[in-house]
């Protein structure tokens, strides 16, 4: 159920695209725990299912409005369309050349428990009205806003993903698997009915059909380069090849030597004797390891010791030295996203050349094997020689967009592993704030036994032990009494305290 709305408000939520996070807001929620909050909501009202949550986008024109500006655009929509009924997080993007908001909001009301309705006619009636009127507040040009769902809806049927179709890529594996090697076709044909695979052959056509499905397929299906005489041209080839390898191969003696013992269980008698042996001690168990017991003293003493050092590294004496240099930390880390910000602005322009890099790269290897004669390469071909002319056409070369790419991640690499340091360290002084904070309050609640609470319980004793004793005993019990709480107080007192009171005890 909150896979759908985790994967929203991840995407939407991208420290990388609203400014470490600068750039979000919330409605009805907390921007933390939204996610809990919408699911909490939907288990109250009993209504999970279906559709789980919307997603407005509204866009902005190019250099027209800053990111500030249109989150604050986005706070009043949400304020004015949602009111106090439905809970609502938005956040707005700013990696891009148009900034935009996106708005994810929750299919149920959190306080009648209905459930949102959009229909048709509701944008051009409701909603863009509301953003006309707030753009026209901030002397902007009216905007379009885009709806949707988190949900995805069922795509037209795909023959390569659905259905029968999904054997697909495993029929293509096993075909090229089985072309190596087979001798000829009707070998060929084995090999997959010894995989599992139904044959038929009809009017020259193969026909197969995976285990489990109903129907079969034409093999010219997979792919049309798995036609018989292809198949038969492809196997005669890897016949000629393996030939030729193997007689320019010289046979040699290939010896292998295993050096193991095989494990023989123990008979009823060995175990037997072994347990006698056991129980007179003269067969010892070898003890465990004790080291689990000081695990956790361990692990804090490594703690402690970082911290001390790190003290003395940036000769840190008071407390306020320690939060000065987590601001300057923060400051830093502000300054490294701002780097960031900017070398994706920078490669922003190029990002098609670079999606055309990736195709060159995915599909160089599976090309230059259709230039060497294989023609079941030939789509990959395809793509390769689409995407270089294309990348060509934008006046790039491939060594200049390769260069370009290890640049802009050599770049962002750097940044990453600088904030990840810094954030270390900003951890590191938490923890040791933290531990000042521990101490103080260990210190304090220490407690004290004072001399009121002492007379207090000996009186109590006493009390409790004069109904022990019958007629005129009870003043002797009140003074041996008395003269054993006072022992017994003695002994449970520290050294230096036993020596004070010493002569009181003599008296």
């Amino acid at each position: 159920m909150a896979m759908h709305l985790a994967n929203a408000i991840s995407y939407i939520t991208d420290e990388e695209k609203t400014q470490g996070g600068a750039l979000v807001g919330s409605h009805n929620c907390n921007t933390d725990t939204a996610l809990q909050e919408m699911i909490a909501t939907k288990r109250k009202f009993g209504k999970t299912d279906k559709r789980q949550g919307y997603h407005f986008i509204i866009s902005f024109k190019k250099q027209e409005v800053r990111p500030e500006t249109a989150l604050e655009i986005t706070q009043k929509f949400v304020e004015r369309y949602f009111g106090d009924n439905l809970q609502c997080l938005y956040a707005t993007h700013d990696n891009t050349e148009h900034v935009h908001s996106h708005i994810l909001f929750n299919s149920v009301s959190w306080r009648t428990g209905k459930k949102y309705r959009y229909e048709r006619g509701d944008w051009a009636r409701e909603i863009q009205p509301i953003v006309n009127e707030l753009c026209k507040e901030y002397s902007l040009s009216i905007q379009d806003i885009e709806v949707g769902t988190e949900e995805k809806s069922l795509k037209k049927w795909d023959k390569t993903k659905q259905g029968i179709f999904k054997w697909n890529h495993q029929i293509s594996l096993d075909v090229e698997d089985f072309i190596s090697f087979a001798d000829n076709y009707e070998n060929f044909l084995k090999f997959m009915e010894q995989k599992g695979y139904e044959i038929q052959q009809k009017n020259g056509v193969t026909y197969l059909k995976p285990m489990g499905e109903k129907r079969f397929i034409r093999l010219t299906d997979i792919s049309p380069h798995y036609t018989r005489e292809m198949v038969e041209n492809q196997i005669e080839k890897d016949n000629r090849h393996k030939t030729i390898r193997s007689e320019n191969r010289t046979p040699r003696i290939v010896r292998c030597r295993k050096n193991y013992k095989r494990y023989i269980p123990l008979s009823p008698y060995q175990k037997a004797f072994c347990a006698k042996m056991y129980r007179t001690g003269q067969l010892k168990r070898k003890p465990y390891s004790q080291m689990w017991r000081y695990r956790e003293e361990s692990v804090r003493f490594e703690k402690l010791q970082s911290q001390y050092l790190y003290l003395c590294r940036n000769n840190i004496r008071s407390a306020k030295e320690l939060e000065n240099q987590k601001k300057d930390i923060s400051i830093r880390m502000d300054s490294l996203d701002e780097q960031r910000h900017q070398i994706y602005k920078r490669r922003y322009p190029h990002k098609p050349a670079l999606a055309l890099l990736k195709i060159i790269e995915e599909n160089e290897i599976r090309a230059s094997y259709y230039k060497k004669g294989s023609s079941f390469y030939a789509a990959n071909y395809e793509k390769w020689k689409e995407a270089a002319e294309i990348l060509i056409q934008k006046g790039y070369t491939v060594s200049q967009i390769t260069e370009m790419k290890e640049t802009y991640q050599r770049e962002l690499a750097e940044v990453t592993k600088i904030k990840r340091e810094l954030k270390k360290e900003a951890n590191l002084i938490d923890e040791i704030l933290f531990e000042k904070n521990r101490v103080q309050v260990i210190e304090k609640a220490v407690p004290t036994i004072a001399a009121k609470e002492t007379n207090t319980l000996q009186e109590e004793i006493i009390e409790e032990k004069k109904i022990l004793y019958k007629g005129g005993d009870a003043e002797k019990a009140e003074s041996e009494i008395t003269a054993h709480t006072d022992t017994e107080y003695l002994d449970n007192q520290p050294v230096q305290n036993k020596e004070q009171n010493q002569p009181i005890q003599v008296r």
